[in-house]
């Protein structure tokens, strides 16, 4: 009941799954029924099957890319079912045939992901029509049936609301790109305020990292959907928002590698933070990286605002651009802490070297440029 209320209350996975529904309703009936008017078969049940099976792929270009991969899966199932009956007579037999060669003859790689239904296809006729099953006239209607379905399947997904998916991947981008900046944020607070890494919170930062990450992956193949959701879409046209491809991919991709090292550098903070004897961060240094957490999460948000800021085709600075400009400034300051020769080694150098390392990759990730090193 909650789920159709909520899909009536607007957009979102709620609606989608009630229209698509009702598309696999309308299409299984339409398919019933023109494969009784033009094939006068009586119990056209594949008709229906085929439809459904491609009302309820994700995209449209899916359904037209299936529908073939579809045709040969139920036509080798068909053609199998007659095989079996010819050969064995037997529907005990026949079962038994039909199920070991489909699942072995399924791996084929035409048949794709589903070629686990050229045995069911196979067992669905023989355990119906039994030794039925054995006529070649049966055989082609049947394969009749599959295609007429498979073409209603098609034009009703094409024709009727086809699914566009770009306002879930904006939404899905922006949400952990959002979520990334206020963990960056409130670690650059933290660290100014304690000028050392807390256990507790270092642990709850890697923890969400973590979490974000996969997030980010999550957002990424949302993106993908969205650009395949376009393809053949007879909607794509009418859409005014720019095409994910451009848009949103770069800003996708950016995301994904920036939350792995965000990842990384959390796990550095929680290795300074559970040997907080041995790592003695320098307070300068400790000053120095909040406030480039700060730029990074400024860049974050800046992707967040405008996904288009890391397109090929964006005329102006990529985000990140300052925290490029104090990476630089970060990377000379610490050049000129290193001991001499005879100088002491402080065991803090390794970790603040692992924090710049992964905040410098993230740099270059949303930059495509590399911090200047100082030569002094």
């Amino acid at each position: 009941m909650w789920f159709l209320v909520r899909a009536g209350r607007g957009s979102g996975p709620e609606r989608e799954a009630v229209i698509q529904a009702a598309k696999a309703a309308v299409a299984a009936g339409l398919a019933w029924l023109l494969a009784r008017w033009v094939l006068q078969a009586p119990q056209p049940f594949l008709a229906p099957y085929a439809a459904v099976f491609l009302v309820v792929q994700v995209t449209v270009y899916r359904s037209v890319r299936d529908a073939g991969q579809q045709l040969a899966v139920v036509g080798a199932g068909v053609l199998l079912a007659l095989g079996s009956s010819l050969l064995t007579g037997s529907v005990v037999v026949g079962l038994v045939l039909v199920v070991l060669v489909g699942l072995l003859v399924g791996r084929l790689r035409v048949f794709g992901e589903h070629g686990q239904w050229v045995a069911l296809t196979a067992l669905i006729l023989v355990s119906q029509a039994g030794p039925a099953a054995s006529s070649p006239v049966d055989a082609v209607v049947r394969l009749a049936e599959i295609g007429v379905g498979a073409v209603v399947g098609v034009v009703v997904n094409m024709l009727v609301l086809p699914p566009v998916y770009q306002r879930d991947a904006t939404a899905a981008l922006a949400g952990v790109t959002a979520r990334l900046a206020d963990l960056l944020r409130g670690m650059a607070a933290s660290l100014r305020e304690d000028q050392e890494a807390r256990s507790d919170l270092a642990h709850d930062w890697h923890h969400r990292a973590r979490g974000l990450d996969g997030e980010a992956r999550r957002a990424r193949d949302s993106v993908a959907w969205a650009r395949e959701s376009l393809r053949l879409n007879p909607l794509r046209r009418r859409l005014r928002t720019p095409t994910p491809t451009v848009v949103l991919a770069p800003a996708a991709d950016a995301v994904v590698e920036v939350a792995g090292h965000v990842d990384d550098l959390c796990e550095a903070v929680v290795d300074a933070a559970e040997d907080a004897d041995e790592a003695d961060l320098d307070p300068l240094f400790v000053g120095s990286f909040a406030d480039l957490l700060d730029h990074l999460a400024e860049a974050l948000e800046e992707i967040r605002d405008d996904p288009g800021a890391l397109s090929p085709r964006a005329d102006r600075h990529p985000p990140g651009s300052a925290a490029l400009e104090l990476m630089t400034a970060v990377h000379r300051d610490a050049a000129q802490r290193l001991p001499g020769a005879s100088g002491e080694v402080r065991a803090g150098w390794s970790v603040e070297g692992a924090l710049l390392n992964a905040a410098q990759r993230a740099v270059v990730d949303l930059t495509g440029r590399r911090p200047t090193r100082s030569r002094e």
